[in-house]
């Protein structure tokens, strides 16, 4: 459903502005305890106080003399035990960020019981994915001590590969109703302007039942060949008017077209290998992949790893989104929408516009709504 009577362009609202400076400093600082402090106070806490060794004893002496008394089964349990801790711990958190503040702020519109089952949906799903990655680790860090990060790093490559081509058919159902879109003209004029600047045959264009949990907008490509699919939040076709829909549509398109889904996993394998392979250096200095009891070491070695490099990441990332955008504002040729757009998006989505230099550098994987309005109004001047 398209609302035709939607103001543009669109201007901030100061309102939205001032709530916007609220729930991004609470959803930062509610971010920062739960996915740093919390999370590497538990590992720490868990593996040198010993709860960690004591753990997998005791998941040994619950299977001993069982037909479960294996290693690898073991060491299963242990990682089902570990990951449900760190999820229980984190639960109060998780609650306040994602149930509480997104309803305070009126972003929610999903009840305490919905919430509840895509919750343990998210869990049993990282289970299902996490459990046989990390039991696979320890199995290639044990038999093949000298080449164990080689051989991870080409499996984790093939695995994201396949995640990222197959999780919109697969799980993205699971959370949210899909649907086809009904507006047969919007349809065929975004498929004409996919098909016109690089998107080869788009099978679908498929609706996001996101409005039953969110007033938040998105969109994005998904897929390959057959599985291809242009993907639209419900809330982008209410809220936006058609040309800031063109706008959005063209941005994915840009990433879509400069292969920016292929570039990220090849630099996450580039990087991933150096990564396992200092990460193995440290690790067995201080253990062995032989008892799954030092998991938690191993996460935080891989944590403190990733925390050096994820400036870098964020930084490379904020360059492929500019690229997305010099794409759309060629593409759709109105800079007048984009900038619309933008505004539209922050005020929607309660986005700070202009963070400080240093939140931005370690934390933005898009650059600032500010610079991107100020790089849609320079392509307006560079155009006359």
């Amino acid at each position: 459903m398209i609302v035709q009577d939607i103001s543009y362009p669109y201007e901030f609202d100061e309102e939205k502005r001032k709530k916007a400076k609220l729930y991004s400093k609470q959803k930062f600082y509610t971010g920062i305890f739960q996915g740093v402090i919390l999370y590497l106070l538990f590992l720490l806490l868990f593996y040198f106080t010993g709860f960690s060794y004591h753990m997998e004893m005791w998941v040994e002496q619950l299977v001993s003399d069982t037909v479960l008394a294996n290693r690898w089964i073991v060491s299963a349990f242990f990682v089902v035990v570990f990951s449900s801790l760190i999820y229980l711990i984190s639960l109060p958190v998780s609650y306040y960020s994602s149930f509480v503040l997104e309803h305070r702020y009126d972003l929610s519109n999903e009840s305490l019981d919905d919430w509840a089952r895509d919750q343990l949906k998210s869990f049993s799903i990282s289970l299902v994915i996490m459990v046989p990655i990390i039991l696979g680790l320890f199995f290639l860090g044990y038999n093949f001590p000298d080449l164990w990060w080689l051989y991870a790093g080409i499996i984790l490559f093939v695995i994201s590969g396949i995640l990222s081509n197959v999780s919109h058919l697969v799980i993205l159902p699971l959370f949210y109703d899909l649907e086809e879109l009904e507006d047969e003209g919007l349809e065929e004029r975004l498929v004409e302007i996919a098909e016109e600047h690089g998107v080869a045959e788009l099978e679908k264009v498929v609706v996001i039942k996101a409005g039953e949990k969110t007033e938040k907008a998105n969109a994005g490509f998904a897929g390959m060949g057959k599985t291809k699919r242009l993907m639209l939040f419900d809330t982008l076709l209410e809220k936006f008017h058609p040309k800031e829909i063109e706008s959005v549509v063209a941005h994915e398109m840009g990433h879509y077209v400069n292969k920016d889904t292929i570039r990220f996993m090849t630099i996450s394998a580039l990087l991933i290998f150096p990564i396992f392979y200092v990460t193995g250096v440290i690790f067995t200095r201080y253990a062995d992949f032989q008892d799954i009891y030092h998991l938690p070491l191993f996460l935080l070695i891989l944590y403190g790893l990733y925390s050096i490099i994820d400036p870098l990441t964020n930084a490379y990332s904020r360059h492929r989104e500019k690229k997305a955008d010099d794409f759309a504002n060629r593409v759709i040729n109105d800079p007048e929408a984009a900038v619309s757009t933008f505004k539209r998006l922050s005020d929607i989505d309660l986005a700070e516009t202009d963070p400080s230099r240093i939140i931005e550098i370690f934390f933005y994987s898009h650059p600032s709504p500010k610079k991107r309005i100020k790089r849609a109004k320079a392509y307006s001047k560079k155009r006359r």
